[in-house]
């Protein structure tokens, strides 16, 4: 089965970079025309996977129209607690103590009131398989997942070799992944995983 996993396009607060989590933006003008873009090259699907915010449920209504799809809460963005909705530079400037402390950490599990690592990664990979199984169920050789950077980088770091993060390396608005999956009795293996060109749709190896 082929998933083709894609980050929700430019949402509000996306391009100033903030703590964009379950705040529930929609797409920017700019995010709209983005996907409708990607749209064009986007593979085929049978059926899409998207979290319940509504970035990505107008991103994933753009790049399949009239494809049947299902709302997956797990595939939610993670909750950043005090920070939510915030920025790098309004924490910094605020001299926000709980933020300063947070960056001094030597390892970080998570956000201050927020979700920590290890939950996000117990809910999105619960909701990763729970989408495999009911695609298999209905007979599906490729379906469309559209969720968000937090989303993708866990599924990512359990299923691949690709690595990501929260910073520069990135998933971009309206990038992602086409993974090649194995649904067996020993769980989900992941076969192949290569991002999408953005003039084809299709691997870029």
């Amino acid at each position: 089965m082929e998933i083709i996993l894609v980050r929700h396009s430019i949402a509000q607060g996306n391009p100033e970079r903030c703590f964009l989590g379950v705040t529930d933006t929609p797409l920017l003008p700019e995010g709209i025309a983005l996907a409708k873009r990607r749209a064009a090259v986007m593979p085929p699907v049978e059926h899409v996977y998207v979290s319940p915010l509504r970035r990505a449920c107008e991103t994933a209504a753009l790049l399949w129209p009239c494809i049947p799809e299902t709302i997956v809460p797990g595939l939610r963005e993670m909750d950043f607690g005090a920070f939510e909705n915030r920025t790098h530079a309004e924490l910094v400037a605020a001299n926000d103590r709980a933020y300063l402390e947070w960056l001094a950490q030597e390892r970080w599990d998570g956000y201050p009131g927020g979700e920590t690592f290890s939950a996000m990664r117990m809910r999105v990979a619960a909701a990763f398989e729970d989408s495999l199984l009911d695609a298999d169920r209905r007979g599906c050789r490729r379906v469309g997942m559209v969720a968000h950077g937090g989303t993708i980088l866990f599924l990512l770091e359990r299923y691949t070799d690709v690595r990501t993060d929260f910073g520069a390396n990135r998933t971009e608005n309206c990038g992602g992944f086409r993974l090649e999956v194995e649904l067996g009795p020993d769980g989900t293996r992941c076969n192949a995983c290569t991002a999408l060109d953005d003039k084809h749709g299709e691997a870029d190896g």
